[in-house]
């Protein structure tokens, strides 16, 4: 003789049961419910338009350079030709560490370079003769606009 009872399930179970998707009744099969998923719209402004690589004046024409005003592109260590009356042998820019090289007629070397904003100073060669205001308009590591000119 079987003596099975048959008692009745607490609420709290089937309360249970029933929230977790688990049981019979109403909604008991359904998948458990996924937040839609909506895909974002990149708002529809334009960016913030950031400027190119300026151009420089003379190309990568450093004879320009020659008469100390010039404004050129360089993308190697390059020599740059002055008229000796700024009093230097030798003159160079190389954009890779945006220095300013030079030698002097008279021997000794040395260079130059400028670590703050906005990559412009003068100098005069060991004449005293004429001044040259040299600047870093733009630099990339790897290219460089610079620009020459007199200064008083």
């Amino acid at each position: 003789m079987d003596r099975s009872v048959t008692r009745p399930v607490p609420a709290v179970i089937l309360l249970a049961l029933t929230a977790a998707g688990c049981g019979s009744g109403s909604g008991g099969d359904q998948k458990p419910r996924e937040t839609p998923v909506r895909p974002t719209v990149a708002a529809s402004r334009t960016p913030a338009r950031t400027p190119g690589f300026p151009q420089a004046a003379d190309g990568k024409n450093v004879r320009a350079c020659h008469d100390g005003s010039c404004e050129i592109l360089v993308t190697k260590r390059t020599k740059i030709p002055l008229d000796p009356r700024f009093g230097f042998k030798t003159f160079s820019f190389d954009p890779s560490d945006s220095t300013w090289r030079y030698t002097y007629p008279i021997g000794g070397s040395g260079r130059l370079k400028w670590l703050e904003p906005p990559y412009s100073g003068s100098w005069v060669g060991p004449t005293g003769k004429q001044q040259l205001v040299m600047t870093v308009v733009a630099s990339d590591g790897s290219k460089a606009v610079i620009s020459l000119r007199p200064g008083k």
